[in-house]
């Protein structure tokens, strides 16, 4: 026995190796396989294995997304492989919470987009790029101002007061996303440089993001950023230079125009003529526009690696001129990963990027007198912008207006010359940020590993703002300085033990445990200065240079502690079941209820893996999904369960205020989300489709709860649970190759969702009218309301004009009619057959005959890709499209006003007399009349449809040929032309119907950018 002992340990033998892809990368967790036994093994971080096994045996390497190879042991001890991508979608590997997936295995709604589909296009940040190319996620640019973060809604708002954006986990880690600025908007997200991508997963329903908890009732976007390969080097550099200039404006009078309109105003009401001399025909867009916004883009990596280590290096440097003439950002990036092997057992890795972001903006107020676009449209074209006999050389007055020139009147609301504020004041930010990631992986026996991540997200921001006394904002207090500085810290630290084995080659098992830590504060403190001694002292707060001065500050903490488990298993790739449970904790919460379990399940089954499935047909694979999961919200404010006190000066002494009543009983706010799905890929999984059905339904959300005045709560406001949320819908993709031969490939893909958003079980059933911002004409217009979509259009609906006198005419809340005498404001029954009786009184209650004029969410939105080479050319295109919601045009209102201000070209289809009753929409011009447009109150008459379809890029490449750039030692090198917001096909009679708020308002803003661009890639 102890012979035949000896001779089976002779026949044995320790076998070691690693597993790559075809481009060299190490696959993480890749089954290696005695096949016939049990005996098998998963490979390390960097792709190692270690396996006893006897001479003879057949080794299975086998990963998900690619294509198994086997391995006949023989006399060596080392096998390395490399798999090729397997050639169904379904195999493709996608990235999930805490680990990885075969698609084929995934239960959950996931989208994928790879890091170079949306390379070479100009953004600020990386998430404007995903716009139209994941089905259920609605990207909206607030406009052209670089700095401002896009809006992103992943199936839809699911809160009223709390945070409504997704969670963003960079690498694993999460990456902080809350924006940082006092005057001016800096969004984190572009810290981080796209070219650095390698691709984005968009968890959606209940079960891919549930393993995030707390922090995923708006989704997950994972981030995978790039790293080396094992034995090679790599050089890539990309250059992008392009040309930006206002893809559209507002459509305004010209000097000859506007004195007619102007003069009708006062005519009409007997009063003098305000305007006169047109020898000046100023565009103040064109002043405040660029037409040639430089955009500058520069990035090289340097990556490869050795048998036991992998680097990746990167620097970036981006210049991007905003459309306005203040509006710039010049940003530099610096980003440096390392991974290394120290045995069999043992590797570790670390990531480090800094990131240096300067922006300048400026003043961009939808109801402040120097709102570079508020004022720029509503100035006078018949007066110049300079006057070389002014002291300053601008046409201004020392009453702080800008000069009246040959007209009657001064320019109405007392706008100063926004170009002297443009000129003289600043808002400027100048951002730092440090982002360390650094994890250590052990494999503790065959199939178990622990894995350590720590992730420090470090950023600050300096800002400053600057107004010159001499003219516009600050002439009020004299000049002004304010200077901000923000400090932000995240640490988040990880635990990770997986423990994936397959049994009998049928069953297979993941489990995975994690325990993670995570902690931040913010911080922030600025002094303001007015009544500057000169303004030479217009850059830092200096000690005694200012009249008056002022300090403050603010600082805020919150801790999250999370257990959460997950287990995978599998019958055979035929059946599926997944489950997932997290235990949060969040500080902002009484301690009673700070605790909360959030529990996901689903299942999945592949039809097309059963023995009856005729493989011959045309469809290849058939996957049913489904999953049920609670997820939960943590941004709900700073601790908002305390009785809060603040500071406050008395004098020379310091007292103290109750600034929050607090409300121990609040408990998490949490969304319950329901997903079906089906996946099926036609034809060899040429065309490979998914269709989602989903319904996600808030409780228990945190907010604003109205109190009386008298019980002297700070605000009037309690924040209490209450009120209910509901989003649902369908999604609907299909990715095709449409032709693919040896000289011409055409891939396409296109999506749609369509959404559904309804408020129930508000507080004692009354509606909520949320602060949209100080402008008292916009709050008040926008509901919440039971049974309604969140933030509803809310006002009186427009008839039209009174053909016999021009006078404006609405619906009550019976169907009825009533006209504005514009000339007192009073109200009247207007009867169609007898439109010139106005013998009738009648009212317009504010309380009764307003209703719901449309909803602001989208219904539908979709896009449409499509990528095409044909020999070495190469053709990209995305089209998008969105529709079903409605948007009050405050624009347009605010500049068909019938003060002594420009007006949309729009006016000039105005009532003039029975005879020639103009468009029937636009009424009789009176000056300072109130009634026509009826101001601060909305009307269905500026309600607009948000339906547009646009072209939001295209891009032309050319490759060299390959052989003829190797013998110059160059791998590849491709040269393209790219435009980027080409055309939008609307109805919408703004400037850009995407160019709004969450609530559904177009308030002056600045029209995003067309920009072309020439750019090469070399890869050496």
């Amino acid at each position: 026995m102890v012979l035949i002992v000896q001779i089976g340990f002779a026949q044995q033998k320790s076998v070691t190796g690693t597993v790559t892809d075809s481009d060299g990368v190490p696959l993480l967790g890749a089954t290696v396989l005695v096949v016939g036994t049990s005996n098998g093994t998963s490979t390390d971080f960097d792709g190692n294995y270690s396996i006893s096994v006897t001479e003879g045996n057949v080794l299975e390497f086998s990963f998900v997304g690619y294509e198994t190879e086997k391995r006949t042991v023989g006399a060596s001890s080392t096998y390395n492989v490399s798999l090729q991508p397997a050639s169904s979608i379904m195999d493709e590997v996608v990235i999930v919470g805490y680990g990885v997936q075969r698609k084929s295995e995934v239960t959950g709604a996931i989208s994928q987009v790879k890091g170079d589909a949306v390379q070479n296009l100009v953004t600020p940040s990386f998430e404007s790029q995903l716009a139209g190319r994941s089905s259920g996620v609605q990207i909206t640019a607030p406009g052209g101002v670089i700095g401002e973060a896009p809006r992103v809604n992943i199936r839809g708002i699911a809160s009223i007061n709390s945070g409504t954006g997704p969670l963003y986990v960079v690498d694993g880690v999460p990456y902080t996303s809350a924006a940082q600025g006092a005057n001016m908007a800096v969004n984190p997200l572009s810290d981080l440089n796209p070219n650095d991508i390698e691709s984005f997963e968009v968890l959606k329903d209940g079960a891919a993001s549930a393993i995030y908890g707390s922090r995923a009732a708006n989704g997950v976007i994972l981030i995978t950023t790039k790293k080396g390969r094992r034995n090679s080097f790599e050089v890539n550099y990309s250059s992008l230079t392009g040309i930006g200039s206002p893809m559209n404006k507002y459509k305004l009078l010209g000097s000859e125009d506007f004195v007619m309109i102007s003069n009708e105003k006062t005519s009409n009401r007997g009063a003098a003529d305000w305007a006169a001399g047109t020898d000046f025909d100023t565009d103040w867009q064109d002043l405040i526009f660029r037409n040639s916004a430089l955009q500058i883009d520069q990035n090289i990596s340097v990556s490869g690696g050795s048998d036991k280590a992998t680097y990746y290096l990167s620097v970036g440097y981006s210049e991007q001129e905003g459309n306005s003439i203040a509006n710039d950002m010049e940003k530099y990036n610096v980003r440096a990963r390392v991974e290394q092997e120290f045995n069999s057992w043992l590797s570790a890795g670390a990531t480090v990027a800094v990131t240096r972001n300067n922006v300048s903006a400026m003043n961009k107020g939808n109801n402040s007198l120097s709102g570079h676009v508020f004022n720029a449209t509503k100035q006078l074209p018949n007066i110049p912008v300079y006057d070389p006999n002014n002291d300053s050389g601008y046409n201004i007055t020392s009453t702080g207006q800008i000069g009246k020139w040959d007209n009657f009147e001064n320019v109405g609301a007392q706008l100063p010359n926004i170009m002297y504020a443009l000129d003289h004041n600043f808002y400027k930010s100048k951002s730092t940020r440090n982002v360390v990631n650094m994890f250590a992986n052990a494999k503790i026996i065959d199939g178990l590993t622990y894995r350590f991540q720590v992730g420090i997200d470090h950023s600050s921001n300096g800002e400053r703002m600057y107004w010159n006394p001499i003219h516009g904002d600050g002439a009020g207090h004299k000049g002004l300085l304010q200077q901000f500085n923000f400090d932000n810290e995240l640490w988040n630290i990880q635990n990770i033990i997986s423990y994936d084995k397959s049994f009998n080659e049928i069953h297979n098992l993941g489990i995975t445990a994690v325990a993670e830590f995570q902690d931040q504060t913010d911080g922030y403190f600025y002094a303001t200065g007015r009544d500057l001694a000169s303004d030479y002292f217009n850059n830092q707060i200096i000690t005694d240079a200012f009249g008056v001065q002022e300090i403050g500050g603010y600082k805020e903490s919150q801790g999250i502690k999370s257990f959460i488990g997950r287990a995978t298993y599998n019958y055979d790739q035929r059946y599926f079941l997944q489950a997932s449970i997290r235990r949060d904790g969040i500080s902002n919460l009484d301690p009673d209820n700070r605790w909360d379990n959030f529990l996901g399940v689903s299942a999945g089954w592949t039809i097309s893996n059963e023995e009856f499935w005729n493989e011959g047909g045309a469809v290849t694979d058939l996957k049913l999904r489904g999953s049920y999961a609670q997820t939960g919200n943590t941004n709900i404010g700073a601790y908002p369960y305390m009785g809060i006190y603040g500071l406050n000066k008395y004098g020379d002494d310091t007292g103290y205020g109750y600034t929050q009543f607090g409300n121990n009983n609040l408990v998490w706010e949490s969304t319950n989300k329901m997903n079906l799905g089906l996946d099926f890929g036609l034809l060899n999984n040429r065309i490979f489709m998914s269709a989602e059905y989903f319904k996600n339904e808030t409780k228990d959300m945190i907010i604003n709860k109205s109190t009386a005045p008298s019980l002297g709560v700070p605000g009037n406001i309690l924040k209490i649970n209450a009120g209910d949320m509901s989003n649902s819908g369908f999604e609907f993709s299909v990715d095709a190759t449409v032709v693919n031969n040896e000289n011409f490939r055409w891939d396409t893909g296109a999506n749609i969702s369509f959404s559904k958003n309804e408020v129930s079980n508000l507080p004692d059933g009354a509606d909520i009218f949320p602060e949209y911002s100080s402008n008292a004409s916009i709050n008040g217009n926008i509901i919440i309301r039971d049974g309604e979509a969140i933030n509803a259009l809310y006002g009186y609906e427009y008839w039209g004009v009174n053909p016999a006198n021009g006078a404006p005419v609405y619906y009550k809340a019976d169907g009825s009619l009533v006209q504005v005498d514009y000339t007192t404001g009073s109200y009247y029954v207007f009867d169609e057959s007898n439109p010139g009786d106005m013998s009738q009184a009648s009212s317009l209650s504010s309380n009764e005959d307003r209703k719901v004029l449309g909803q602001t969410t989208p219904k539908y939105f979709g896009g449409w890709h499509n990528t095409m080479s044909y020999k070495n050319f190469d053709l990209s295109f995305l089209f998008r499209f969105s529709g079903g919601n409605k948007i009050f045009n405050y624009t347009r209102r605010e500049l068909l006003s019938q003060t002594f201000n420009n007006n949309l070209s729009e006016i000039t289809g105005r009532w003039q007399d029975p005879s020639n009753p103009g468009d029937g929409v636009t009424p009789k011009l009176w000056a300072n009349g109130d009634g026509v447009v009826n101001n601060n109150v909305l009307s269905s008459r500026f309600v607009e449809k948000g339906d547009f379809i646009s072209l939001d890029n295209i891009t032309l490449g050319y490759n060299f040929d390959r052989d003829l750039m190797q013998s110059v030692n160059i791998e590849a090198l491709r040269v393209y032309i790219a435009a980027q917001n080409v055309f939008m096909i609307t109805s919408y009679k703004g400037v850009d119907p995407e160019m709004i708020t969450s609530y559904g308002v177009d308030a002056f803003g600045t029209p995003k950018s067309r920009i072309f661009s020439l750019g090469v890639n070399l890869k050496l």
